[in-house]
């Protein structure tokens, strides 16, 4: 076997490797359908449902990995050819390749950086993907040396691009408002003793506005937003209160969340009854119990329902059956859905979600000072 085909041998299946993967999670993306082996809450789950999953505001990022490779692979595919044409046709491959490879490896860099500094959290199949592209992209620079080029300028100016690239994907990430609009109608209000209802620690604040928040115990970005209330209202100090609403998103329960193929939420019904019955029977043990809940402030933590349903019933103790059939539930629930329902449309139905009157936004932000003016402008309208 002669050194090009051997080379071809392993390029080959690595390149088919990364494509077939690059358009399995395009498919994932464009679908919005969990990939496999991510749970709520996991890694990955955090990794693929974050703004730095997309490019240019919603094109997921495994499109153009898609499109890398499959350029990849048509180079691959042309290389090496018979013909005293292909001659000047091998020069030019073997200087788009490298360059093709810089790219990779240069995505590869940022996309780790990402999910290292940033979101502290690491997706197996963007790691697996990134790990097999700076493979290929070594072993296409090693060849094209091998074969008379200069692979390193162009590996160089692959690199640039892949700097372009993050530049542009900094510069383009979806906005901090994910989704906003008023209701047509006046909504349901709960008052304070209904819901637990958060305050600055600094200074009890009776008289501030008090905002409701809709949001899942499941739900990823419901949990990023719970780590930054308490900075916010400090921030802010005192003129907000937070009423804690916890609707689930599972159409196991939710009248307004239509049945499909996949329940991203299966659990939330369970878990809002138990948070429910802990509040209204044993209210003192609210704050714990609903932190643990949503994860501790880290986002990832996937909350076993066995393991919620045995820290309700220590803090239950007998009481744990009737509290769960406490008619206090089902009110409220009746009454959160209501509320969701007219605060959501058939387009619009994400959470979290910030009520004020009747205008209500999606926060798409963990920063305290970025929410703290989308709250201003909230309140404002």
């Amino acid at each position: 076997m002669t050194p090009l085909r051997r080379f071809k041998a392993w390029a080959l299946p690595l390149c088919a490797a990364c494509l077939l993967l690059s358009v399995w999670m395009l498919i994932h993306s464009l679908t919005g359908e969990r990939l496999a082996g991510c749970a709520a809450g996991s890694g990955c789950d955090l990794v693929t449902g974050s703004p730095w999953a997309y490019v240019l505001g919603r094109v997921p990022v495994a499109l153009p990995a898609g499109v890398l490779y499959v350029l990849l692979l048509l180079c691959l595919l042309f290389q090496g050819g018979s013909r005293p044409e292909d001659r000047s046709l091998d020069r030019f491959l073997w200087r788009l390749m490298p360059l093709l490879g810089g790219c990779i490896a240069g995505a590869a860099v940022w996309f780790a950086w990402l999910q290292a500094g940033v979101l502290h959290a690491f997706c197996k199949y963007c790691t697996a993907l990134h790990v097999l592209g700076c493979v290929l992209a070594l072993l296409v620079c090693l060849r094209a040396r091998r074969e008379g080029g200069r692979p390193l300028p162009w590996f160089a100016a692959g690199l640039a691009a892949a700097a372009v690239f993050a530049f542009v994907q900094t510069r383009t990430l979806p906005d901090a408002v994910y989704d906003s609009g008023r209701a047509a109608a006046d909504l349901p209000v709960f008052a304070d003793g209904e819901v637990p209802v958060l305050e600055a620690a600094s200074a009890g604040s009776p008289d501030g506005e008090a905002l409701t928040l809709l949001f899942d115990f499941q739900c990823i970005h419901c949990r990023r937003l719970h780590r930054a209330l308490p900075e916010f209202l400090e921030l802010t100090q005192g003129r907000y209160r937070i009423r804690l609403c916890p609707v689930p998103l599972s159409s196991a329960c939710n009248p307004y969340i239509p049945a499909s193929g996949v329940d991203r939420f299966s659990g939330s019904c369970t878990l809002t009854r138990l948070a429910l019955a802990v509040w209204y029977n044993r209210p003192e043990a609210c704050a714990a119990y609903w932190d643990y809940l949503l994860g501790a402030g880290e986002p990832r933590l996937q909350v076993d329902l066995a393991e919620a349903e045995r820290r309700a019933r220590e803090i239950l103790g007998d009481a744990y059956g009737s509290a769960l059939q406490d008619p206090r539930i089902k009110a409220y629930l009746d009454k959160v859905y209501e509320l969701f329902g007219r605060s959501s449309t058939s387009e619009k139905s994400g959470v979290p979600r910030l009520i004020a009157g009747q205008r209500w936004l999606v926060p798409e932000t963990d920063s305290a000072e970025e929410l703290a003016a989308l709250v201003a402008s909230l309140v404002a309208d």
